[in-house]
């Protein structure tokens, strides 16, 4: 994978990790480097990387891949469990064509592995994760709701709403990205409301793509142009 500028962070005593715009230098890939990553995942078949966390991990990853496996040709991604110990010490970027982030908590230093991994042009699918936050701020959807998961109708543009598991969280329909050189497009909002629950973030300088959801990944059914934009 290239060469990435460093990405600098600032977090308080409890873990929670905030990323200041102004100190955060994003990556640019040459054609050459960008050409020699896509060579190394054409090469092998790509992998579809699922991260759960750290306890219980394995369980979460069974309905993860469940899911997944109903979406896309298991013929053509492979579909591992990218365990917690992994992540920054096997070099597992590379060959991975989609990164599926689906634990609310990330942990030591993780969420910082994976947003560079997104600077550097990797595609990347969160469900409901803290790491969300490094990228778009989420509000609370229902001030009165303090429960962290609850029934939530989505629409996508002129689809029927589906009703899914998704967290209190949502987006502000417009809100701008945390990290420089991003742009965020709203592809799904709560029924009845402006409220984004599903938002695209694309890093303009790389080209990569992630998609940041407030629905949950074990029970979330892909939509097929989402597939088809990540799995290129």
């Amino acid at each position: 994978m290239a060469d990435c500028a460093a990405v600098r962070f600032s977090g308080d005593p409890h873990g929670n990790v905030d990323v200041m715009a102004d100190d955060l230098t994003t990556a640019t890939l040459s054609p050459a480097a960008s050409s020699e990553r896509r060579s190394a995942v054409n090469s092998k078949p790509p992998n579809i990387l699922v991260y759960c966390g750290k306890k219980d991990s394995g369980r979460l990853f069974s309905g993860v891949r469940s899911v997944i496996s109903q979406c896309v040709n298991t013929d053509r991604y492979v579909v591992y469990h990218l365990k917690h110990e992994q992540v920054l010490s096997t070099p597992w970027q590379d060959n991975t064509a989609l990164l599926v982030i689906a634990s609310e908590k990330v942990y030591d230093g993780v969420d910082r592995e994976f947003l560079r991994f997104f600077l550097c042009g990797g595609m990347l699918l969160s469900f409901g994760s803290m790491f969300n936050d490094l990228v778009a701020k989420r509000r609370d959807r229902v001030k009165a709701v303090s429960a962290p998961l609850g029934v939530v109708t989505v629409r996508c543009g002129h689809d029927d709403g589906l009703s899914v598991i998704g967290t209190r969280y949502c987006y502000d329909r417009g809100c701008r990205s945390v990290v420089p050189d991003v742009a965020l497009t709203s592809l799904a909002t709560e029924d009845g409301t402006e409220n984004s629950i599903v938002m695209e973030a694309v890093h303009q300088p790389s080209s990569a793509v992630a998609i940041l959801s407030q629905v949950c990944g074990n029970c979330f059914v892909f939509s097929k142009n989402v597939g088809k934009f990540l799995l290129y």
